[in-house]
């Protein structure tokens, strides 16, 4: 490979011990996410929150298994590249890219006067699924370690959809069996299996389905247990009714079908069975139609009286407290109404934003729970409208007003560029393409739409998954064989080197 020098007997030996623990890493780390906050679950204790909602308080040292991992993964990258004198292979534009990233996450931190503590811990949020893409480029596996760590995943992800078919199935008492304590989900039927939000385990589900359509897409004949496969994490995706899961395993389909430059009747089969299931779940469960309808009555109230414009005695219809003297509005959606704050904080300050941590993100929540009383979000901060959630619902909207425009564009540029090299691979006619050439510009779109809704991007358990994929899918281009000779339709089989 270009940048490596000729080693000694001892310092292969080394790299390949390292290229191994990294691999096993890599491997624990993805399982770890996936069972994180169901251990602290079951080592909690049950509190009530101020509206009656019995929630879990657990201890913090899976959160630390999991930062150790990471750190561990950054320390064995940098040993595994220097062993092999490697460097060179990481100068690319995406490379580079992120190193512009940090600088403009620091410049809005420093412009916003963030403390030099809380722009660190919040460049390790917003970039740490980047340790993860890093360190399969170092540990550059073969085919037989990659597959072993897909199989163990793949295991970890089927129980996880058997799990949310059984709740949806049985109800709450399926939630309370697994130890759950806060009942939201399981009052509204909505499965969470092992994880602890729907949108998570439906995240999961969409992106392993966009790896097997990837699949199917690379062959000429799919053997009817992929089909089985898809179809039991369809019913699984369609119990979670993350909607915007659905939304983004759509878009990542039409973007594969794109590249391929075909499979249009697999991916209208498997477009239908994921809308069909979900709109079957929405059929048998009274409950997920009226949380539908509710928020879909919720956005079109808040555009109809958007955030700042209610009365100063507003009082939301659906509540129970309010009074004779109280003016009475429709319940309105959240998410709108905090896009439509966060513009107005933009237009404020368009460049570099508030300041890294200060605003909307798991950090600056850890650093002051009350973050949204700040007096430079209005007179009255930013309101949150009764939401008890410790984040905006939306990646975007937080990083714009975190880091402005700049640090938007630079996010941006980086994702661009890290899949730019796959896309320019796979595009070209004539050639045999790796799955995970399909699979990773798809998981990019499915990313993208899905941080306009969730804060998906810098949440314990996406980013290792999105970054796996990309990684991998670097490993394969960087090698030469994400694409071959030959017919379109047939991948290519060389193994790699061991």
């Amino acid at each position: 490979m270009e940048g490596t020098a000729p080693r000694t007997d001892l310092t292969g030996r080394l790299s390949r011990w390292l290229g191994l623990a990294l691999v096993v890493l890599l491997g624990t780390l993805l399982v770890w996410v996936l069972f994180e906050t169901w251990i602290q679950v079951q080592l909690s204790t049950a509190v009530e929150d101020a509206e009656g909602n019995l929630l879990a308080d657990g201890p913090d040292w899976p959160k630390t298994v999991k930062n150790g991992l990471y750190f561990a993964l950054l320390g064995l990258t940098f040993l595994k590249v220097a062993v092999d004198r490697r460097w060179r292979d990481f100068r690319t534009p995406a490379d580079i890219a992120i190193v512009v990233l940090g600088v403009v996450l620091v410049l809005a931190g420093l412009f916003g006067d963030s403390p030099i503590g809380l722009i660190g811990e919040s460049g390790w949020v917003y970039l740490r699924g980047a340790i993860v893409f890093y360190a399969w480029r170092a540990a550059d596996p073969d085919r037989r370690r990659v597959r072993t760590v897909l199989i163990v995943v793949g295991v970890v992800v089927g129980l996880n959809a058997l799990i949310a078919i059984w709740q949806t199935l049985a109800g709450p008492t399926s939630y309370q069996n697994l130890g759950w304590i806060n009942m939201t989900w399981a009052r509204i039927n909505r499965a969470h299996a092992l994880l602890d939000h729907p949108n998570h385990l439906g995240h999961l589900l969409a992106l392993t389905m966009l790896g097997i359509f990837a699949y199917m897409a690379s062959r000429t004949k799919v053997h009817w247990r992929w089909w089985a496969a898809f179809l039991l994490l369809t019913i699984a995706l369609s119990a979670t009714q993350s909607r915007e899961s659905t939304l983004g395993f759509v878009a990542g389909v039409a973007v594969i079908c794109v590249l391929r430059r075909g499979k249009w009747a697999a991916a209208a089969i498997c477009v239908t069975l994921v809308l069909g299931f979900a709109a079957a779940q929405l059929a048998v469960s009274p409950e997920n139609r009226a949380e539908l309808a509710r928020r879909l009555a919720g956005v079109a109230s808040a555009f109809n009286l958007g955030s700042g414009e209610e009365p100063d005695n507003a009082c939301v219809e659906t509540r129970t407290d309010c009074g004779e003297d109280r003016e009475k509005i429709p319940e309105r959606e959240v998410r709108v109404l905090y896009a439509q704050q966060g513009v107005e904080l933009w237009l404020k300050r368009p460049l570099l934003g508030y300041g890294v941590g200060q605003f909307g993100g798991i950090v600056a929540y850890e650093h002051d729970p009350l973050w949204y009383q700040d007096s430079r979000f209005g007179p009255d901060g930013f309101r949150l409208y009764g939401s008890n959630e410790k984040q905006v619902d939306s990646f975007w909207l937080h990083l714009l007003v975190e880091t402005g425009a700049l640090g938007a564009l630079a996010y941006l540029a980086w994702l661009f560029l890290l899949i730019a090299p796959i896309v320019r691979a796979v595009w070209r006619r004539g050639l045999a393409v790796h799955p995970f050439g399909w699979w990773a510009p798809a998981a990019m779109m499915f990313a993208i739409l899905v941080a306009c809704l969730a804060p998906s991007l810098e949440d314990p358990l996406f980013p290792a998954q999105l970054f796996t994929i990309l990684g991998l899918a670097w490993v394969w281009w960087r090698r030469g064989t994400l694409v071959s000779s030959g017919s379109p339709a047939i991948p290519e089989r060389t193994e790699e080197r061991e």
